[in-house]
């Protein structure tokens, strides 16, 4: 893979102008240190790895970035940065960006497909991509290009960045279509069923803690029961149950990262009424225990 040159790794990233909707930086740590401690935001965060060895914890999975890896955190991920112990410095470049970036000027159902694996929490079917995967695909040259933007700042500089971007994304999506790495897409995508997800969506976002039945949101959507189900089974390949789960655990990460609560009380905060139906669902989507998820969480942030 071809070396970025000295200049373009220190400059590009001290000068940065672009704060919204695009965030770009380089980040330095000697080694054997926390670098970034357990955290999550609506932001989309790719990491490009140019030296050293990162410990970087993902939504309950750990995985160890090398030289000439990506990481792709999706929005809403809990995720936390650990420099391993060697005699290199973990230096690499964060591109973080909210989901509208990969949109063009209107959400459109075309694309649409295309950016959700990315804008749900653990949606997308590989977190790290290694070296070994993507130096023969344009990734490395499109980093290379992004930090050349920001170090000349040519007119439209903020423009490219946002093609180059869409490129990194692109090549992800047709490196997991070649190789056979199934990402769920939705066919047919119609406005319609845009607009339901998105009310379906809101009522979760706004009443997860709250005891909503299916019946109870296929009456907010002004739908029948028997079409509600059917038709968000289809599309998110998930019940209405399974999704409030999804949810409901996705904000219970939150706490468990954010607060001392302890897990009885984010089992009633997020909606369920015992903690063992809270420790078997939490389980069920993220292959360990509460319990265990924060502990670990805590010994990466105190290593």
């Amino acid at each position: 893979m071809k070396s970025l040159t000295e200049p373009y790794k220190e400059r590009v990233l001290e000068d940065n102008v672009l704060k919204q909707p695009i965030h770009c930086h380089m980040e330095h740590s000697p080694p054997n240190q926390l670098i970034v401690s357990s955290h999550f935001h609506d932001a989309i965060e790719l990491l490009f790895a140019f030296s050293g060895a990162a410990r970087v914890f993902v939504g309950g999975s750990t995985f160890t970035m090398r030289e000439g890896d990506l990481v792709i955190v999706n929005s809403k991920e809990v995720h936390s940065i650990f420099a391993e112990d060697g005699e290199e410095e973990v230096r690499y470049l964060v591109i973080k960006l909210e989901p509208e970036v990969l949109y063009s000027t209107s959400r459109s159902i075309f694309e649409s497909k295309y950016v959700l694996p990315f804008a749900m929490a653990k949606s997308s079917p590989q977190t790290l991509l290694s070296r070994a995967d993507i130096e023969h695909t344009a990734i490395p040259s499109i980093i290379e290009q992004i930090m050349s933007e920001f170090y000349l700042k040519s007119y439209g500089y903020d423009f490219a960045i946002r093609i180059h971007i869409c490129s990194i994304f692109l090549a992800v999506l047709r490196f997991w279509e070649h190789y056979g790495i199934k990402v769920r897409e939705s066919d047919p995508y119609n406005q319609m069923d845009i607009e339901l997800m998105q009310n379906v969506f809101r009522l979760l976002e706004e009443q997860f803690a709250q005891p909503i039945t299916a019946k109870q949101a296929a009456e907010y959507c002004n739908l029948s029961y028997s079409y509600f189900s059917r038709k968000v089974k289809t599309i998110t390949g998930r019940s209405f149950t399974e999704l409030l789960n999804y949810v409901r655990v996705t904000e219970a990460e939150k706490l468990l990262t954010t607060s001392d609560l302890p897990v009885t009380e984010i089992a009633a905060r997020t909606g369920y009424s015992t903690s063992s139906y809270f420790i078997q669902q939490f389980k069920a989507f993220k292959n360990i225990s509460p319990y265990r998820f924060k502990k670990r969480m805590f010994a990466h942030q105190r290593e």
